[in-house]
């Protein structure tokens, strides 16, 4: 299971890009309602995937490796602590960042900017690493990981907030990582929008680290 989600998101991106203007066709001439105006929304939700996956498979990992034991001698190696992690979740969410991009590149439907799909991957990237995070900091066997892992995607709620929700009410996803993911992907202050996710992503990411730390200590 886990192995299929690497090639997951090229999948998903290769039926976004010939099914959705094929479906956009139909809709408009049959109901006169177009999806082009929503490709950004679409956009959003592709480069995201990647690192939710990689997310995924190293929440999997370690959590195996906890049911295992396995976790336990790592704590009195030198691969222990942050170290640890790094191995586990800084390796292959290197994998997501070139993931991501690429699919943006081959797929997206919005025409982002290369500086555009850099943001959104390094932000989506930053987010799966608080998730991954989350899991492993709740769960305590791989039963629970599982169970958690169907919660992640309310973190995607923020790209609905950012394309749907009207003002104020819409700034409340704002919290999440994916609303500023969304807000890059529709253009305007890319600079500011890009800082601001990758601030709520490190917080988050800052806090879950923290209750995992303490839990293993």
């Amino acid at each position: 299971m886990l192995f299929a989600l690497l090639p997951a998101p090229f999948l998903i991106g290769f039926i976004f890009k010939y099914a959705l203007p094929f479906v956009d066709r139909i809709t408009e001439e049959s109901f006169g309602f177009a999806l082009r105006p929503w490709y950004g929304l679409a956009d959003g939700l592709l480069v995201c995937l990647a690192p939710m996956f990689a997310a995924m498979i190293s929440a999997f990992a370690m959590l195996e490796e906890r049911d295992e034991g396995i976790g336990e001698y790592y704590r009195i190696t030198p691969a222990g602590g942050r170290r640890y992690l790094v191995a586990r979740i800084g390796f292959p969410m290197l994998w997501a960042f070139i993931s991501s991009f690429a699919v943006m590149v081959l797929f997206s439907l919005s025409s982002p900017t290369l500086t555009q799909i850099t943001m959104c991957s390094a932000v989506s990237v930053l987010a799966g690493i608080f998730l991954a995070m989350a899991v492993i900091s709740f769960a305590d066997n791989r039963v629970e990981g599982l169970a958690l892992s169907k919660l992640t995607g309310i973190s995607l709620a923020g790209l609905a907030a950012a394309w749907f929700i009207p003002a104020p009410y819409k700034y409340f996803g704002a919290a999440l990582p994916s609303y500023w993911v969304g807000k890059i992907i529709a253009g305007g202050s890319l600079i500011y929008d890009f800082m601001l996710g990758a601030t709520v992503s490190i917080i988050w990411t800052a806090f879950f680290t923290g209750r995992f730390l303490r839990k293993i200590n």
